[in-house]
């Protein structure tokens, strides 16, 4: 009894933990992920459940920019419909493919767009003028981080994030409000397939998702409060530390 209420307790913390990353710059499979498989579940439920909490968290956060009016809703459309598609193919690819080859690819990835970033401290700061055909992008996005998203899961919203700053030139802060509608769609997505081929452990997505509802409104007032800048630091962090662990999971084979 004691070992199930600790087990809960860890579960319900990095949800919580998680969800708030989330929100701000996404990245929250970097710390629900980890714990799942250390407490044991198999690898294709571990995926199926953290979906089952990410999806609380990236409604909660969607429903909290909305309502503070820090949405683009075209560019939401678009990119949320593709996602929702490519998490589809890509969860069902995930149930049949080792993805050791793509978090190394993966990792290599993020340690270019931390670059990026941090040697052109102007991006991200300030909205540009949407870029041409910007709804195309936007659903481009979608389709290729929702397939990543469905595949493999941790870094997917900062590379919805990334994509949408530096592609249709959105500030830090309306990039992570757009993101979230699409990183909700691709969820959605991933949860369709991984329910249908019951690899989600609903007991302990129901604790995970309750406090990832906490952690994702959190998060996403924090974001609010201090604006594009912060979350731009937020960001850098999450992409270090995510492409390092990526590198050694792969190096630790």
């Amino acid at each position: 009894m004691h070992e199930s209420l600790w087990m809960f307790a860890v579960l319900g913390a990095a949800a919580f933990v998680a969800a708030a990353l989330d929100s701000i710059v996404g990245g929250g499979g970097l710390i629900n992920l980890p714990v799942l498989l250390l407490l044991g579940l198999p690898v294709p439920t571990a995926l199926g459940t953290n979906k089952l909490a990410g999806i609380a968290g990236t409604a909660t956060a969607s429903i909290t920019y909305a309502a503070a009016g820090a949405i683009r809703w075209p560019l939401v459309a678009a990119g949320a419909i593709t996602a929702f598609a490519g998490a589809l193919a890509g969860a069902r690819t995930i149930l049949a493919l080792d993805p050791h080859a793509e978090r190394v690819i993966v990792s290599v990835l993020l340690i270019v767009v931390s670059a990026v970033i941090a040697l052109r401290p102007d991006i991200g700061v300030t909205s540009r003028s949407p870029a041409e055909r910007s709804l195309w992008r936007s659903g481009a996005i979608g389709a290729a981080t929702g397939f990543y998203d469905g595949f493999f899961g941790p870094g997917a919203g900062a590379f919805m994030i990334f994509l949408l700053v530096v592609w249709l030139g959105l500030d830090f802060l309306a990039a992570a409000g757009v993101a979230r509608f699409i990183n909700f769609a691709s969820n959605l997505g991933a949860i369709v397939v991984f329910a249908l081929a019951g690899t989600i452990d609903y007991r302990i997505g129901v604790v995970m998702a309750a406090c990832a509802i906490a952690g994702s409104f959190a998060g996403s007032r924090l974001a609010l409060a201090h604006g594009a800048r912060f979350v731009r630091y937020v960001f850098l962090a999450l992409v270090w530390v995510l492409a390092a662990r990526l590198l050694l999971q792969a190096l630790h084979r």
